[in-house]
């Protein structure tokens, strides 16, 4: 009966060590943080990273802003594949671009220096 106990907890301990992993190591749970700011408008992050917008896809309402950021060495852009409504400078490391979407529907963007970068926003009313 006392090798059980010490076992107990060992195991206990394991399982929720990789419960609070996987919750953050989910980036859809982290990278879509709760509203901030005073305007009352969501603010959401997509990390650029190793040649790839993460997360690539992000549902939001009318009205929020998304900032990327560039983690990679290399530069990088957020270039609309329609319109040049979503058209961010050459981001190097380190730097940003932020975005506000006051228009409802869908917006496929890519890296015009790396074709394979590819990335969509979902924009609900």
């Amino acid at each position: 009966m006392r090798v059980i106990y010490p076992i107990l907890i060992i195991v206990i301990a394991i399982l929720l060590f990789g419960a609070v992993y996987y919750i953050y190591s989910n980036n859809s749970l982290v990278d879509q943080a709760p509203p901030t700011g005073a305007s009352g408008n969501s603010q959401y992050n997509v990390e650029i990273k190793e040649s790839s917008f993460n997360p690539s896809e992000i549902t939001i309402n009318k009205g929020e802003t998304i900032t990327w950021t560039n983690y990679d060495s290399a530069p990088h852009t957020i270039t609309s594949d329609s319109n040049k409504a979503l058209d961010s400078p050459t981001l190097n490391q380190g730097e940003t671009f932020s975005y506000t979407f006051e228009t409802s529907g869908n917006y496929n963007y890519h890296c015009s220096f790396h074709s394979s970068m590819k990335g969509k926003i979902i924009v609900r009313e």
